[in-house]
């Protein structure tokens, strides 16, 4: 209630013994894990101050509730804007990233989650994304990628959650344009952690930040180059035990050719389907279909398209087969997918069967 809230603010303060501030921020915590905590927490910008405030408190305990009520609060999209825009605390953004990037941070798995949920719409991402252009000495895309791929960086946290975080900037064109500059070594470093088998947090953010850099159709010859080599890293997870002939285990990259008996394909659909997806969107063009079609994709795809349960994954691996098996259309105009002009009345009809084959797939 507003007067409960009215008793436990003030106890936030500094000047207050740590018992105080500690009943105090977790009476915040609990509040903010539930709707209506989170729509009294929207008209009350100084409990939203108080709680970021606190963040800094000298006690890791009291901190760790304060990170904990910013993950909560910031799983609202609304909420989340407001507190990437409150008044009081215009450093938010970099002070946020900054104690992530600090190799000592007692919280900073709990500060990444933040980040991550944080930076989920495209408005918010686009906040973040600006700022670290402009502080990018100190609160750059260089320093995160660094820290992100170097094993053990903190010793009391994984930062798993930066993969989600990465993800989240890449909706924004600036973020994809650096994971896809080809004078840096960006994108080669994130590849190996589509097989990263500690995390499926950080597997997943990894392979959803590549999906996003697949909608830059410019770089998709260089992504299938000898430069990044992305097919074999897309395949390799749903590629399984299976044997084949010879003359077709020749024609698979080199990565996917006589894989262990034991070999186990990726265990999350979603992730799953991610990489279906990724290398649809790579077969946008003539010369990459051509390509991913020569390295015998289509048999990988066929193995795994047998064991997939999962109806969503289903659609999206039937809609790549459509695309591998088809004959390559004899009109210029129609070989670059993303250009193809398509006709309303047949956008209309695509429309309709896209939201009849979602309703299916949730009735599933």
């Amino acid at each position: 209630s507003e007067a409960e809230v009215k008793e436990f603010l003030p106890f936030l303060s500094n000047d207050l013994r740590p018992d105080v501030r500690s009943m105090a921020m977790q009476y915040f915590l609990g509040i903010s894990g539930s709707r209506k905590g989170c729509d009294f927490l929207r008209e009350h910008p100084d409990c939203l101050a108080a709680i970021m405030r606190t963040m800094s408190d000298n006690q890791e305990a009291i901190a760790k509730d304060a990170f904990l009520a910013i993950v909560n609060i910031a799983a609202d999209e609304g909420l989340a804007w407001r507190l990437l825009n409150l008044d009081s605390h215009p450093q938010f953004v970099s002070e946020l990233i900054g104690y992530v990037l600090k190799a000592e941070s007692a919280h900073a798995d709990i500060a990444c989650m933040a980040l991550s949920n944080l930076s989920r719409t495209d408005r918010c991402s686009k906040v973040f994304v600006n700022e670290m252009i402009e502080k990018k000495d100190t609160i750059g895309f260089d320093k995160l990628i660094e820290v992100f791929c170097k094993e053990n960086y903190n010793k009391r946290a994984k930062l798993h959650y930066l993969g989600p975080f990465i993800c989240n900037l890449t909706q924004v064109k600036e973020a994809r344009k650096y994971v896809l500059d080809k004078s840096r070594c960006v994108i080669q470093r994130l590849l190996p952690y589509t097989q990263y088998k500690a995390s499926l947090i950080r597997r997943g953010g990894v392979v959803s930040t590549l999906r996003n850099c697949c909608f830059e159709t410019e770089f998709h010859e260089w992504l299938l180059s000898e430069s990044v080599d992305l097919l074999p890293h897309l395949l390799l997870p749903l590629a399984g035990p299976e044997e084949f002939d010879d003359d077709d285990m020749e024609r698979l990259p080199v990565d996917l050719q006589y894989l262990e008996p034991d070999k186990e394909r990726e265990e999350d659909p979603d992730i799953r389907k991610m990489l279906v997806e990724c290398i649809t969107q790579m077969c946008s063009t003539k010369p990459c279909r051509e390509y991913i079609k020569q390295k015998n994709t289509y048999i990988i795809i066929r193995e795994y398209h047998k064991t997939e349960e999962d109806p969503a994954a289903n659609a999206s691996i039937e809609t790549l087969v459509q695309v591998l098996l088809q004959d390559e259309p004899t009109d210029p105009k129609m070989q670059n997918f993303k250009e193809v002009e398509i006709p309303p009345e047949m956008e209309a009809k695509l429309d309709e069967l896209y939201i009849t084959q979602q309703q299916e797939i949730q009735k599933e």
